[in-house]
């Protein structure tokens, strides 16, 4: 087969055309090094996909913590301090409220964030204002509020000075010690 000439300017020049074993070899270098770059490639994405999941498991961590420290400890404290069944009464009152800090205080909101409000004030996270607001009413979470609050700290009980209750001597026999 005659090879094809290029003419340029006086004298004709034949086109080498490259043969199919060198072009064959050249596409598979190529192929070799956009192989190894998809290799690297992926191999940094698997990288990068498990920092990223540490990561949010380190923030999912430091969110708890944080949440615990800011509200969960309060609202615990709180519970303890007016509930004869603390557990009963968080279970209840996330039903129907959340606490919120909102410009560095704790505040009761809606489940939709919005405030409680007792008329038109907002409800503080205060003993006597909770008592109050989860109390007043008849209807069921009222009376469910009512029968598991302590509504007042006084017990009637007689005690000394120290907070002790005096007991009458008769009750303590005296100690003897020695042989009789």
């Amino acid at each position: 087969m005659p090879q094809p000439h290029v003419t340029t300017g006086k004298m004709t020049e034949p086109i080498i055309a490259p043969s199919p074993t060198d072009e064959l070899e050249v596409l598979r270098r190529t192929n070799g090094e956009i192989l190894a770059k998809s290799a690297t490639r992926k191999a940094r994405v698997a990288e990068l996909e498990a920092t990223v999941t540490e990561l949010q498991s380190k923030l999912s961590e430091a969110h708890d913590s944080l949440h615990q420290v800011t509200i969960g400890g309060p609202l615990t404290t709180m519970a303890e301090s007016i509930s004869i069944a603390p557990d009963l009464w968080l279970e209840r009152f996330s039903q129907t409220y959340k606490v919120a800090i909102v410009d560095g205080q704790l505040t009761m909101q809606t489940p939709d964030g919005k405030p409680v409000l007792k008329g038109e004030k907002p409800v503080p996270f205060e003993r006597e204002a909770l008592i109050d607001l989860l109390t007043t009413g008849d209807d069921a979470r009222a009376k469910t509020f009512k029968a598991i609050t302590i509504t007042s700290k006084a017990s009637g009980a007689a005690t000394n000075q120290h907070g002790n209750r005096t007991a009458p001597a008769a009750e303590h026999p005296p100690i003897q010690f020695g042989l009789r």
